[in-house]
């Protein structure tokens, strides 16, 4: 068990709003704020979860990530400190970290708590839908990745789109992520579509 207080919580946040408020590849406070009203959201409508704990982990949940520090190591570290300072003992620690590690989707993994999984579904369905496509092209940008290649798609922002993207509507843990899922799915899959009939000069 997770015991979550205002002044542990104000520690992190803290902690970690200069983190993504210096980030430019998707993942800024923009993306934690929606994911966090997403999470709050769907643990109403399924009446699960604590929500100190879903916040704590919307903070969290992108922290450890390499993408926002130099390498994993110093992600590792921030990470751990950002927790430790907080005044978690051994065991919460060990927890949440581990439940960052579940939420990211690299790792194939489910998160143990009820709020990890919801927080898990909000941070996918970020991922996908309008806001997915526009977070999608800007990491493009700063990786320096082209659009779209039909004879090199591995570095492509399409390819990311079957990769990824398009795996997560199958890939949600509540029926309230998977019902949202569906139509923001069918959005990307009618953008695809579209961007495809421009690139090559069919529409």
């Amino acid at each position: 068990m997770i015991m979550v207080n205002d002044d542990r919580l104000s520690s992190v946040y803290q902690s970690v709003k200069t983190l993504y408020d210096d980030d430019y590849t998707g993942h800024g406070w923009d993306h934690i704020e929606r994911v966090q009203r997403l999470a709050l959201k769907i643990a109403g409508i399924e009446n699960e979860g604590n929500e100190s704990l879903i916040r704590l982990l919307v903070y969290l949940h992108d922290a450890g990530d390499a993408k926002l520090h130099n390498d994993q190591r110093a992600a590792d570290e921030f990470l751990m400190n950002t927790i430790s300072q907080a005044g978690f003992n051994e065991s919460e620690t060990q927890l949440l970290i581990s439940e960052c590690g579940a939420i990211g989707f690299s790792k194939g993994k489910i998160p143990e708590t009820v709020e990890g999984r919801i927080v898990q579904d909000a941070d996918r369905l970020d991922a996908i839908g309008a806001v997915g496509i526009a977070r999608a092209f800007t990491y493009g940008a700063v990786k320096r990745n082209a659009f779209y290649s039909e004879h090199l798609p591995e570095d492509t922002v399409i390819q990311h789109f079957y990769d990824k993207l398009l795996t997560l509507r199958d890939r949600m843990n509540t029926k309230t992520a998977i019902k949202i899922a569906h139509e923001r799915h069918r959005f990307m899959e009618q953008f695809i579509g579209q961007f495809i009939k421009e690139w090559n000069g069919r529409k």
